[in-house]
């Protein structure tokens, strides 16, 4: 991925969590609404700040629908549906909220974040004025109004909102780089990105170079603020400067071509002539490797998979060292059923990248499609020693576990699956089947439940739960479950022989 898309993503990525963030608990006032509203909004709100959008949709809409005055309910549901990637449900039910509280800045930011996902910058921007308008002391509420200016071209606008943003955002330059840091912290590390940008456009270039120099010194491998700080002294005749600045960036950033583009200029004018054309040659791969991967994405999304495959290989061809470009056309042999082919090249990256996680869970999940359920358990157990809290490693393990007879083993690695992702359907679904394996019908019933609790419409949730019923001799609900398979899934053979059972039972 280029810088531009990482820096694009991390811009998304802000907004988001800046909007989920808002999730709190209810307003004291909303404790006078109806009792079983207030106890299923709380519920909701719970849930959310627990990280199970779709377990706190379901209580928040049984909230709204016994109080649908309570702007809080419609607030925290929209918060659900924006985390579910439901925009259109999440923008009515902020809308809903903000009907009932024009004056809540929580809910005008969230608002503005599902809008500009749905690059409707114009309509965020008035809902960020008006978030501002209420907390005017909100650092994030500046920031992305900056972005939503900056999409829209209103450039003055958004160089004033990003200069409010660093004067109100923390400074974290203290904090060592191997830290986390904070969103506000991220926040402000763009918005001095974006405010010396805007200098240079607006040929303020000394100023322009000190924000980058500022930015660079809170953060040395900092992609963006590199290629602004280069380009704009090889912009000044100062190339000596500007190399070891965007050689930098070209080690924290190796399949980027845009400072190997900058570094061609400045070793010519340091009359560098060797230099340069490495440079040249190898900003022209990396283009070409570009160029290939985009067109090759095109061609997945298309379903065009043989072009993808040649555009990919073109892509490699052009960065041999690239791990995005390999995962990416793993994954089409993969949907291709070219399974061979797809681990092969999964084998390329984990002998340069022996700690690559994902590798690790494509090639487990690859061996389960294949039948080979040993193989595949020992790859995501791999993967969890590199990263204990993978879902989707401790979820392929459960399955690998399943497939080869160790029911235990199964139960012990989907539960901490379902640690991490407590409503996942599929994970519920293979644990309630472990479950039936070890004769525990009780707990094997209860997950069957949540799993159609999450997905009303799995017909193999449905089925498992009617043998379940029929094992418990429940004839009659066992008969229900049995039909509403079969009105899921007309030819489900199995579910039919299980309902002529019952029917000739005496």
């Amino acid at each position: 991925m280029t810088a531009r898309l990482l820096r694009l993503e991390l811009s998304r990525k802000l907004l988001i969590l800046g909007a989920l963030a808002c999730a709190d608990q209810p307003d004291p006032q909303d404790a006078a609404r109806p009792a079983e509203a207030h106890r299923l909004l709380q519920r909701g709100t719970l849930f959310l700040q627990q990280n199970r959008p779709a377990r706190a949709l379901a209580e928040l809409t049984q909230a709204v629908a016994l109080d649908s005055s309570s702007s809080t309910a419609h607030f925290q549901q929209g918060l659900a549906h924006a985390r579910l990637d439901q925009p259109a449900l999440a923008i009515a039910a902020f809308e809903r909220a903000l009907a009932l509280t024009p004056d809540h800045p929580r809910a005008h930011f969230a608002l503005a974040a599902v809008l500009r996902d749905q690059h409707r910058y114009l309509e965020a921007a008035a809902h960020l004025e008006q978030a501002i308008a209420l907390a005017p002391e909100r650092a994030k509420y500046h920031f992305y109004l900056g972005e939503m200016r900056r999409a829209t071209g209103d450039f003055a606008g958004a160089l004033t909102a990003f200069k409010r943003t660093i004067e109100l955002a923390p400074d974290d330059s203290t904090t060592r780089l191997s830290s986390p840091k904070s969103e506000l912290a991220e926040v402000h590390l763009e918005a001095r990105y974006y405010h010396s940008d805007l200098l240079v456009r607006n040929q303020q270039l000394s100023q322009a170079r000190a924000g980058f120099a500022d930015l660079l010194a809170r953060d040395p491998d900092h992609v963006q603020g590199g290629l602004g700080l280069g380009g704009l002294l090889i912009r000044l005749r100062e190339p000596v400067a500007a190399i070891p600045v965007l050689e930098r960036v070209a080690a924290a950033d190796p399949h980027n071509p845009a400072p190997h583009y900058l570094l061609a200029q400045a070793y010519t004018a340091c009359n560098r002539p060797d230099d340069a054309r490495n440079a040249q040659g190898r900003f022209q791969q990396l283009s070409a490797a570009e160029r290939h991967l985009n067109q090759g994405n095109i061609y997945i999304r298309q379903g065009a998979w043989d072009k993808a495959i040649d555009s990919l290989k073109r892509a490699l061809a052009s960065d041999s060292t690239s791990v995005e470009i390999r995962l990416r056309l793993a994954t089409v042999y993969a949907q291709q059923k070219r399974f061979a082919d797809a681990r092969a090249v999964l084998a390329q990256i984990l002998a340069h990248n022996p700690d690559h996680r994902d590798a690790y869970i494509m090639l487990g999940d690859l061996y389960l499609h294949e039948g080979r359920s040993k193989e595949a358990a020992t790859h995501f157990m791999h993967s969890l020693a590199l990263d204990p809290d993978s879902f989707a490693a401790a979820y392929g393990l459960g399955r690998a576990r399943f497939k080869s007879g160790d029911f235990a083993g199964a139960v012990a690695a989907l539960h901490q699956a379902l640690a991490r992702n407590p409503d996942h359907r599929d994970a519920h679904y293979v644990l309630g089947l472990a479950y039936v394996r070890q004769a525990n019908y009780r707990d094997a019933r209860a997950h069957f439940a949540r799993s159609i609790a999450l997905d009303p419409d799995h017909a193999e949730s449905h089925y498992g739960l009617a043998l379940i019923l029929m094992q418990q001799g429940q004839r009659e609900q066992a008969r229900q479950a049995l039909q509403k398979v079969l009105a899921l899934a007309p030819d489900h053979q199995r579910a039919r022989a299980k309902l002529g059972e019952l029917d000739q039972a005496p």
